[in-house]
């Protein structure tokens, strides 16, 4: 009993100086901490005193009024939307979807019809631009016209953060541009203003490549993309043809003579074969006819 009661107390010591080590520790880190966000708060401090800004301050500054604007400003989206649908009448649906795509100031942007014989039913696919607004009102215009909807999607990409980002970064490479044309009208030796020169180019082109992505961007945000697959269902009867296109007489005399011509073909064939055979067809027609007068005339003297 006394053994059980000695292990029992060292194991609560044990336990108690864990403890205290593990607030020791923490109390420790707090204390770093602190020691740290001083440090900051006086760098920053010492830092205010002077007039101008390190690149590292603007940089380290621009995310805040990047994520200001972000939850302030309008959100970037671009939509995209598909929709397949089955009318009577493929002319007079795809006409309406152009005069509505006309009427909202959108574009189409691809057309294509396919038909495989010529009385069977058309397949289409029209692509148009339409202004974001009316991205949700459109496809719902299109099936409310058609006969029935076999296939309906819309998705959007929130590009708002992207569309910061290159704006954050054309800022700081539009101001690099400034001061390497400031660099260059200073220099005044060849080969610094040689490398100048190759740095502004190549910071101008990564200026005009932010500049491309931000109007691509704001173009597919100001018009979504709608597809619009079309198959006609309709049972196309044909029309009664015109007498004027029917021929009559035409076609039976072109047969006629057709046939004349293909018997004149025939007779001349036959009489070009007689003939051009002659030297062989002769003899042989009169060696068979020798042939059945001799055996004729030994049947008559049998019988």
């Amino acid at each position: 009993m006394i053994k059980l009661m000695i292990f029992l107390m060292m194991i609560l010591v044990l336990f108690a100086c864990s403890n205290a080590e593990h607030q020791m520790d923490e109390a420790r880190d707090d204390a770093d901490s602190e020691e740290v966000e001083q440090s900051e708060e006086s760098l920053n401090g010492g830092d205010a005193g002077f007039s101008g800004h390190s690149d590292r301050e603007e940089v380290m500054e621009e995310p805040d009024s990047d994520t200001a604007a972000l939850e302030t400003g309008t959100q970037m989206v671009i939509y995209n939307g598909t929709i397949a649908v089955e009318v009577e009448d493929y002319d007079q649906t795809h006409r309406q979807i152009q005069e509505e795509v006309s009427r909202l100031g959108g574009f189409i942007t691809e057309s294509s019809v396919y038909q495989h014989g010529e009385d069977e039913n058309r397949t289409g696919t029209l692509t148009a631009r339409i202004p974001q607004a009316e991205f949700f009102p459109f496809l719902d215009r299109v099936e409310a016209g058609s006969s029935r909807v076999t296939e309906k999607s819309a998705h959007g990409n929130d590009v708002t953060e992207e569309y910061i980002d290159l704006e954050s970064r054309l800022r700081s490479k539009e101001t690099v541009e400034e001061r390497l044309l400031s660099f260059m009208d200073e220099a005044d030796d060849t080969e610094n203003l040689l490398k100048i020169s190759n740095d502004l180019a190549r910071v101008q082109e990564e200026i005009e490549t932010l500049k491309g992505r931000m109007n691509y961007l704001e173009d597919h945000v100001a018009f979504s993309t709608v597809t619009v697959y079309i198959h006609e269902r309709s049972i196309r009867v044909a029309p009664l043809q015109d007498r004027e296109h029917l021929n009559t007489f035409e076609r039976a005399q072109s047969l006629f003579m057709s046939t004349i011509n293909v018997i004149l073909s025939a007779l001349s064939g036959l009489v070009v074969f007689l003939i051009g055979l002659s030297p062989v067809i002769i003899p042989l027609a009169g060696a068979a006819f020798v042939l059945y007068i001799v055996t004729v005339k030994r049947t008559k003297r049998v019988g």
